[in-house]
């Protein structure tokens, strides 16, 4: 009892005179249980310490197309009046740069991410001269965004640049495109939240464009949407995602995408999903905004 009365005294003071405090201890049982206090002590603090990198995710959120991620999709595309196969590809990461600190309890992430998207008609892939299917169009979203998770919901405050550029062939084959080309780009903040509830989550969200050229498109932006994850059995779990977005460029028109199906976790070290996947509204790739789109077709994704 007076080693422990001993210990407590001696708790906020630096390590090495702790050391030495049990280094002074005659008995040995007493000395081995002085040092594992300290160890104790100095575990607490390190968990104190990283509590708040492990917290503050913000979930990925599975249908929605401007999350960063890599996926491939294979399907039907309806778009620009003409059905065909179609390619979706996407490249993207989010990385964490910084946690700003304001208490052992309290901080909120930093972190920075960029996403690249390609849309590839490969309805005679057999005969184009590169093999690949013509490019229609490429996107790029670079940004940054704060996250916050607490108890009961989490939250995240982004800022984007998004720019978007047409295929070669794209243009060869539809050369009208060169008189009403529009250079599209624009800088948007977000803030959307998330709620999780046993194995749903549920998230929404306002968005606002602060620049954007042109310059006349409507600035404002809502989302919302809902995903379930169910638990894993022998490797594999079932997954469902809707997300549905709107903006004034689309007149207000509702963009809904659904994946569902199964994420693995077997094969790599980080679960990938393999998911049917459908889109409807408007489109969200580059000048085509005011374009209705359709698209089913396969899946496979994973998030880095």
């Amino acid at each position: 009892m007076p080693i422990l009365f001993y210990i407590n005294a001696h708790a906020n003071n630096d390590i090495n005179l702790q050391l030495k405090d049990c280094q002074s201890i005659v008995e040995d049982s007493s000395r081995l249980t002085c040092y594992d206090n300290i160890n104790q002590s100095k575990q607490q603090k390190t968990k104190s310490e990283t509590q708040s990198y492990r917290d503050n995710q913000f979930p990925s959120l599975i249908a929605d197309l401007d999350e960063p991620n890599v996926f491939v999709s294979y399907g039907d595309l309806d778009f620009l009046g003409n059905n065909f196969n179609a390619v979706l590809l996407g490249i993207g990461k989010k990385k964490k740069m910084n946690t700003l600190s304001f208490s052992d309890t309290n901080s909120i992430d930093f972190n920075i991410y960029g996403l690249i998207r390609s849309q590839f008609d490969v309805n005679q892939l057999d005969t184009r001269n590169n093999r690949g299917g013509a490019l229609i169009n490429t996107d790029f979203a670079v940004g940054g965004e704060l996250v916050k998770s607490m108890s009961y919901w989490d939250w995240r405050f982004s800022y984007t640049h998004k720019s978007t550029h047409l295929g070669d062939e794209f243009l060869i084959d539809n050369p009208n495109y060169l008189e009403d080309r529009i250079n599209l780009s624009y800088e948007v903040v977000r803030w959307t939240a998330h709620k999780q509830i046993k194995n749903w989550g549920f998230y929404a969200g306002l968005g606002y464009i602060t620049r954007s050229e042109p310059s006349q498109i409507d600035k404002a932006m809502w989302q919302i949407g809902w995903q379930y994850q169910g638990d894993y059995w022998q490797g594999f779990k079932p997954i469902w995602a809707v997300d549905m977005k709107s903006w004034g460029a689309y007149d207000w028109k509702t963009n809904i995408n659904i994946r569902a199906g199964i994420e693995i976790s077997h094969f790599t070290d980080t679960p990938f999903q393999l998911m049917f996947e459908y889109q409807d509204g408007r489109s969200p790739y580059g000048q085509f905004y005011t374009e209705n789109l359709t698209f089913s077709g396969i899946t496979l994704m994973q998030t880095w």
